[in-house]
């Protein structure tokens, strides 16, 4: 028996002294505090008889910490109060008592270098965008998803990004997922840059349920994902016969600063994804459940001493008049189109009354962007835009509500018919280092066509925002 003692303690002792220490972690906090109160008259939003509260009070609260290793390897974990349930008085811990589960892992990945090389590897729950150079990101914007990025710089100038994305998983059925699998490659040479990319999704012939209902097999959060790949009112129709969709899309961007001060951007992305054909269970109607088309969008800037003069564009495919051909315009996954703060999704909070993308739609934007105001640490912007509709006017009888609340279309649906004028003043002050104060002015003038959305239209209505907001980064 001793003779046993002593050789486990033997075989312990030259465990202890094999088995690696674990070094120590550094741990870096950083995060943002925003809170936002704000004024906003909008009929743009779908009149349904009910009245939205003209004031609201809300916050967004990120921290993040990160768990650093070496340069080699760190873990990074951040949560979320806030951002779609931060209203001041509502539930969700934001009303008296302020008790509630409300707080949200937003990003918890891991990064880590392969020994040896420049290949990075980042796995977990993380933001993933294709590239934009411009204001404009048409297809997929900081995508929150699970997936595994992978970057590696193969010489100076060009680079190889890879990655792996799986947006939905219902875990009922053998056949339910989407995948997404993204190739990009950034060349970076002395004056300009260029990166042509390509993205495949795989979807399961199961993930979208028998009849592409959203709320019920997706969750109200997923809608956007359905409302970007399906054709207007997509999800009424049966598809023909059980297959594996399937999307794809090819996009190019670049930017050009040789001249400095003066830059030049442009992006442009074509996609399709296609169900088949789809069957209307009431009335036999059948219809191609696809969507294809494309967007491309141009920028120029000037940084003078005192302001940056702007001139921004973008036009992207509509939907033509023959519904049973599927839908023209660009499929797409998470939109962000940046023009303004308060029609599109350029602000802080009440963005994106027109739309979140730019889909279905062109525009044109003069901006006075950094104006140096007589105070220190004070500046402002100032924005004119104008916007129309590319999808066809025989299309109102489809969709039926410009407000696009029934018929699966992310935001407002316009005509060729239809238009919009915005304009936006903003301003922003430095109080400290860390702390800085915003304000938001905006208003917009949107003329609906009546000869095509008839009483739905009413008249030509107006919208505005008075948005003041305070931002704590560290």
């Amino acid at each position: 028996m001793r003779k046993l003692m002593v050789l486990l303690l033997a075989a312990g002792m030259m465990l202890g002294v094999s088995a690696p220490k674990a070094e120590a972690i550094e741990l870096q906090a950083t995060g943002v505090w925003e809170f936002g109160y704000s004024w906003v008259k909008s009929p743009l939003e779908r009149r349904s008889g009910e009245k939205n509260d003209t004031f609201n009070a809300v916050h967004r609260i990120r921290p993040q910490f990160s768990f650093i290793a070496s340069e080699n390897l760190q873990a990074v974990l951040q949560f979320e109060i806030g951002d779609g349930d931060g209203y001041w008085g509502q539930g969700n811990g934001n009303a008296i008592g302020t008790d509630g589960i409300n707080v949200k892992t937003r990003f918890a990945y891991l990064d880590w270098m392969v020994p040896g090389t420049e290949f990075q590897v980042r796995m977990g729950l993380q933001p993933i965008s294709t590239p934009a150079f411009t204001f404009n990101n048409p297809l997929m914007s900081e995508l929150e998803v699970a997936g595994i990025t992978m970057n590696w710089q193969i010489c100076d100038p060009v680079g190889v990004s890879l990655a792996w994305m799986r947006p939905y998983n219902n875990y009922s059925k053998p056949h339910d997922t989407i995948d997404l699998f993204f190739l990009s490659v950034p060349v970076t040479m002395d004056g300009w840059k260029v990166t042509p990319y390509g993205m495949y999704g795989s979807i399961g012939r199961d993930a979208m349920g028998d009849n592409f209902n959203r709320t019920e097999d997706w969750g109200a959060e997923q809608d956007w994902l359905s409302n970007g790949l399906l054709p207007a009112n997509g999800d009424a129709y049966l598809p023909g016969k059980k297959n594996h969709p399937t999307a794809w899309w090819l996009g190019l961007g670049g930017e050009l600063t040789l001249f400095d001060p003066f830059r030049v951007a442009a992006d442009f992305v074509y996609g399709s994804v296609n169900y088949g054909r789809g069957v209307d269970a009431s009335t036999g109607d059948r219809i191609k459940l696809k969507r294809r088309g494309w967007a491309v969008s141009a920028e120029a800037s000037y940084e003078l001493d005192w302001f940056t003069p702007m001139l921004g564009f973008w036009y992207a495919s509509g939907d033509d008049s023959n519904i049973s051909n599927g839908s023209e315009r660009l499929p797409v996954v998470y939109p962000s189109n940046g023009i303004t703060n308060f029609g599109f999704d350029g602000g802080w909070f009440d963005a994106g009354q027109l739309s979140t993308g730019s889909d279905g739609k062109w525009g044109i934007s003069l901006q006075f962007n950094d104006i140096k105001s007589f105070a220190e640490d004070l500046a402002h912007d100032f924005r004119v835009t104008y916007a129309r509709g590319t999808n066809s006017k025989a299309m109102a009888a489809v969709v039926g509500d410009p407000f696009g609340a029934d018929s699966g279309v992310d935001g407002l649906y316009l005509t060729r018919g239809d238009s919009a004028w915005e304009f936006d003043f903003d301003t922003k002050y430095q109080i400290y280092k860390n702390l800085a104060a915003h304000v938001e002015l905006s208003y917009i003038k949107l003329h609906l066509k009546e000869a095509t959305w008839g009483h739905v239209s009413g008249r030509d209505e107006n919208a505005y925002k008075v948005g003041a907001y305070l931002t704590y980064e560290f």
